[in-house]
């Protein structure tokens, strides 16, 4: 994956008015997944407007220390994790931090054009979060237009 394709996920997939109970329905469709494929436990975290509306750990997952470095690089940077994993050189200060994260997981939520929240994943290798946290806002915000 590269800068560009970052940026096009970034860019496609927004609110026009994000609600909580979207966070509620990502966050079982996410732990459905998990399970029938079988995949590694993941915590998840989604946090809007300062709030934490969603959050699970699942069994294995005794700690949100990665989620919240998660959040706090995509609330920050304006751009998903990955987006900074990427662009490294330009988020050189961060990578000692143990405030941030350079790596995938991440994703913004973006309402009328600005980052107002961050969906989390962690527990599977970063490009994975990453990746899976794209296909599942893909498929809601898809079925949400319907």
């Amino acid at each position: 994956m590269n800068k560009k394709d970052i940026l096009q996920q970034e860019h496609e997939l927004v609110f026009e008015s994000f609600q909580h109970a979207f966070g509620l329905k990502f966050g079982l469709e996410l732990i459905d997944y998990i399970q029938s494929h079988q995949l590694k436990s993941v915590g998840v975290r989604m946090v809007y407007k300062g709030l934490v509306i969603f959050q699970y750990l699942m069994d294995g997952k005794s700690e949100d220390i990665w989620l919240k470095r998660k959040e706090r690089t995509v609330i920050e940077s304006g751009h998903s994790s990955y987006y900074t994993f990427l662009h490294q050189d330009q988020y050189s200060t961060w990578i000692d931090n143990d405030n941030y994260t350079l790596g995938g997981g991440g994703f913004p939520i973006t309402e009328n054009q600005q980052v107002v929240g961050a969906i989390c994943i962690s527990g599977l290798k970063h490009d994975e979060d990453h990746q899976l946290i794209v296909e599942i806002l893909r498929k809601l915000l898809k079925e949400d237009h319907l």
